[in-house]
């Protein structure tokens, strides 16, 4: 056989993996460790929280929290073959007990369990997205969005290169606070 065809092949299968989720508002683009490491110390990730990713990809975000952070995961992703790839990474690296991947459509999924938010969406994404998903979030959810932020919202911290943004909710913590 041919393998031009097998190269044919992979290419679209890369081009339909990197191409077609920036049109559901998550574009792909594998971080390097130290930038994951960098996000995770950024958002505060402490042990047994529990980190949900929206598009989630490979899961590698989630991986690294479980493994280096003692955290636990809830990714979600609507590409199969990625939901696949994060499921096998997550077995190798025997977080899989800490990590679960759930293919589906983040704006459809129900973050209630969520300490930590992680966001790599574009911004016609997180418009989408924001406000209606504050009302399903833990008051003390807090939400990284790495390279985009947030419209409408102001970030309690922001990195010096300006590529990470942590919002801190606050619902319920004025209560009984009188001038």
């Amino acid at each position: 056989m041919d393998w031009s065809v097998f190269l044919l092949v992979g290419l679209l299968l890369l081009a339909g993996m990197v191409v077609l989720p920036i049109f559901c508002g998550a574009p792909w683009h594998p971080l390097m460790p130290k930038t994951i490491h960098r996000i995770l110390n950024f958002a505060d990730i402490r042990p047994g929280e529990t980190l949900c990713d929206l598009g989630c990809g490979e899961g590698r975000v989630l991986i690294t929290a479980a493994k280096d952070y003692s955290a636990k995961g809830v990714g979600v992703e609507i590409d199969p073959i990625k939901v696949g790839l994060a499921r096998l990474l997550a077995k190798w690296k025997k977080v899989d007990t800490q990590v679960r991947i759930i293919r589906g459509n983040f704006f459809d999924f129900d973050p209630v369990e969520a300490d930590v938010v992680y966001l790599y969406l574009t911004h016609q994404a997180m418009d989408k997205l924001f406000p209606e998903i504050l009302e399903k979030l833990k008051p003390t959810v807090r939400i990284v969005s790495y390279r985009f932020c947030i419209r409408g919202m102001t970030p309690e911290k922001v990195s010096a290169d300006k590529t990470l943004f942590l919002y801190q909710l606050t619902k319920g913590n004025e209560i009984n606070q009188y001038s």
